[in-house]
């Protein structure tokens, strides 16, 4: 048996007692009442007439002997004459008293009992309501506890993953810079093998600076180290701003950027990284279009966002890969791509920057067989 069910029969022992002593006392009192009623009677009579004593005492308590019908009868209808009935006796008599008290000791006892079964009931509803809070609160931090273990793990995986990347972009060029360093060191070289060479390696560190810059950028950006400062500003002046990254690698090549005139926009985005999101693509662009060919900026205002449009004139993307390319050092499987310097990390930063502004980017095919890079920022 639990405490609650042993505290409710200890309640109704307990209530019960106390009725049973309530109408023990009752009883008491009432017989109390009656002997001293009858003993101020017996004292009066006796006063009145001390011959006929030992009738009175039998009659008042009832234990005389040989009485007639008759005489009782008699005893009745004098009683009647002088307007005594039962009824009367009945109504004098202590009884209603006791049968009063006891109502009124039952009716406290029933709602002694009901008011203790309502808190008791209360109580439960209580302790039930405390036991699903409990309950809600345990399944809530299992839940939390799953979410952050499986972001633990794909975050061990990511890192893992990106480790592996990094080594895989920096192992060509450090195994490069090792075997000239060996050539160098094993074998004669002529004045213009020794230049060759140099102009390699130092084509080599460069490279390896670009992916380590590169790698430092997208990892600050993926920690959540960088936190994009969204301020309303001009976005001409941060297309300004991206073409000028990119302005003297278009004109080594003879690449024209051509940009459509549009009115001054003052829209929320972070005008630095919002600024390298563009110099990626149009980086790209010039990267992969042929010399003297051309790449065209266009701006358009819609209702709740603004559309930048940046389209070369390169060999294109085929369908296959236009979803990848936003892939972390996706580099696409084209022979001149994989030929051409690059980390695969420009069009990533350029999908994670947009997107952290509510922004989109995607690429279709371009008019003149290139590809046309669809980026996107809300007005408001």
């Amino acid at each position: 048996m639990d405490s609650g069910k042993l505290r409710r029969v200890a309640l109704t022992a307990g209530l019960l007692f106390c009725l049973a002593a309530a109408a023990g006392c009752l009883l008491f009192q009432t017989a109390q009442e009656e002997f001293e009623e009858k003993t101020e009677m017996m004292e009066a009579l006796t006063g009145i007439d001390p011959a006929h004593e030992a009738e009175y005492a039998g009659i008042i308590t009832g234990k005389a002997l040989g009485e007639e019908a008759s005489e009782t009868e008699e005893g009745e209808a004098l009683l009647e004459k002088y307007g005594y009935t039962f009824e009367d006796s009945i109504g004098n008599s202590g009884l209603w008293r006791y049968v009063g008290g006891l109502a009124a000791i039952l009716a406290v006892g029933l709602v002694a009992a009901g008011a203790a079964s309502w808190y008791f009931f209360k109580k439960k509803e209580k302790e039930k309501d405390r036991a699903e809070y409990l309950q809600e609160r345990l399944l809530e931090t299992q839940n939390r506890s799953e979410k952050m273990e499986a972001r633990l793990r794909r975050e061990e995986q990511e890192t893992k993953a990106l480790i592996t990347d990094i080594s895989h972009q920096l192992k060509t060029p450090i195994a490069s810079l090792k075997m000239s360093y060996e050539i160098e060191d094993s074998t004669e070289l002529s004045e213009e093998e020794r230049a060759e060479f140099i102009r390699k390696e130092r084509e080599d560190v460069a490279r390896m600076e670009n992916l380590l810059q590169a790698f430092t950028q997208m990892t600050r950006l993926e920690t959540g180290m960088i936190c994009l400062q969204q301020e309303k500003s001009s976005l001409k002046e941060t297309l300004k701003q991206a073409v000028g990254s990119i302005y003297m690698k278009a004109l080594k090549k003879g690449i024209r950027i051509e940009t459509e005139e549009f009115p001054e926009l003052m829209i929320p985005h972070d005008p630095k990284w919002t600024a390298e999101a563009f110099g990626n693509v149009l980086d790209n662009a010039v990267k992969y279009a042929p010399a003297g060919s051309r790449v065209r900026i266009q701006v358009s205002e819609m209702v709740s966002f603004v559309m930048v449009e940046i389209e070369d004139e390169g060999p294109g993307i085929p369908e296959k890969e236009r979803g990848k390319i936003f892939q972390r050092f996706y580099r696409g499987e084209q022979k001149n791509v994989q030929e051409t310097e690059g980390s695969g990390v420009g069009l990533y930063l350029t999908r994670q920057i947009l997107e952290r502004q509510k922004g989109t980017v995607f690429v279709k095919p371009g008019r003149n067989g290139g590809s046309k890079f669809v980026m996107t920022l809300p007005k408001e």
